[in-house]
């Protein structure tokens, strides 16, 4: 059975550092909305800020990414590729 076109492009992973960078933004975002953070996060956030590929400009696009998607929706940031 052939595979369409469109699950060979759904195949291909996220890069990691784009994905660590991601959850970064997700803590950073918890902790601006005065949300406390939890052992795991800690542990996490000091894992993350040691990582060499997890660069600041990198999370402040992942922070720019998630506060677009809470804004417009999903479908804004689909649109474009």
């Amino acid at each position: 059975m052939n595979r369409p076109a469109l699950s060979i492009r759904l195949d291909r992973r996220i890069d990691p550092y784009w994905r660590k960078a991601r959850i970064a933004a997700r803590l950073l975002l918890k902790k601006e909305a005065d949300r406390p953070w939890n052992v795991r996060d800690r542990r996490l956030a000091a894992r993350l800020a040691e990582d060499p590929g997890v660069t600041n400009r990198l999370i402040d696009q992942a922070v720019h990414s998630l506060k677009a998607r809470r804004k417009y929706g999903p479908g804004i940031l689909g649109r474009f590729r």
